[in-house]
């Protein structure tokens, strides 16, 4: 009973052990969205705030710039003065997948395109795979395309208040074609930032953007997963004195 005992209690030493070294907070799917506090559609800029749950923010600017370097502009935007953008919510599912879990609040940006401008947006960190969650890209019948400067990935796709379909957006290369579209998409790499261009006009098209983590916040949870040279051989030194206690059970 005293060598079973010894056993069970060097295995339990052991995973504490390893927990002690391994273990690591969980968010994986959670996503942080944009909150977009501030907005001038004549001039072409916005401003808004991420919040990440250790409470430190990303700042993320949206600049709409004409062919000539001077400042264009865009159609409205949902902010906090008026967040009364429903359709993340409403339509939840088309933003959701296995990747992200979370859907942006009630705010947004209005695209029409068509108009020869560039739209550029700056984050104040580098960002690991940024997302962005579009609406309305494109309507029945007629193609519009964000021609991004960035690779990306669909994630998830559905329906909205003007009809839609889980395949009305579609790639080519850094193209983003929508058919009335809505999704979420995710950009491949680290960014601090990136710029497109809508080529084709419609009235209209909405997005915003998110985040699951910044570069220093990633590098800080892969430094938290690697045990510590003291408790790794702590660790060694439980498993061996299980494996011992097995033997000499046995024997």
């Amino acid at each position: 009973m005293v060598k079973f005992l010894s056993r069970r209690f060097g295995a339990q030493l052991a995973a504490a052990l390893l927990g002690i070294g391994l273990a690591g907070p969980s968010l994986a799917g959670t996503a942080y969205w944009t909150v977009w506090t501030a907005a001038d559609p004549a001039n072409g800029t916005a401003t808004g705030i991420i919040t990440l749950p250790d409470a430190s923010t990303v700042t993320v600017t949206f600049t709409a710039l004409n062919a000539d370097g001077t400042s264009g502009d865009f159609l409205a935007a949902f902010t906090t003065a008026n967040p009364d953008w429903h359709g993340w919510s409403d339509f939840s599912s088309d933003y959701l997948s296995s990747t992200v879990a979370t859907i942006p609040g009630n705010t947004m940006l209005q695209l029409v395109g068509g108009e020869n401008e560039t739209y550029h947006v700056t984050l104040s960190a580098p960002i690991v795979g940024p997302l962005m969650d579009v609406v309305s890209l494109g309507a029945n019948g007629t193609n519009t395309h964000y021609d991004f400067n960035a690779p990306f990935t669909i994630l998830s796709q559905g329906g909205d208040y003007w009809g839609g379909c889980s395949t009305c957006l579609t790639q080519f290369g850094n193209d983003l074609i929508g058919n009335e579209g809505s999704g979420t998409i995710q950009f491949n790499g680290t960014y601090s930032e990136f710029d497109w261009t809508v080529p084709t006009g419609e009235y209209w098209h909405g997005f915003t953007f998110g985040i699951e983590t910044t570069q220093a916040l990633q590098q800080q949870q892969q430094q938290n997963t690697v045990p510590e040279p003291g408790s790794a051989l702590l660790a060694a030194l439980a498993l061996g004195g299980m494996a011992a206690a097995g033997r000499m059970r046995r024997r």
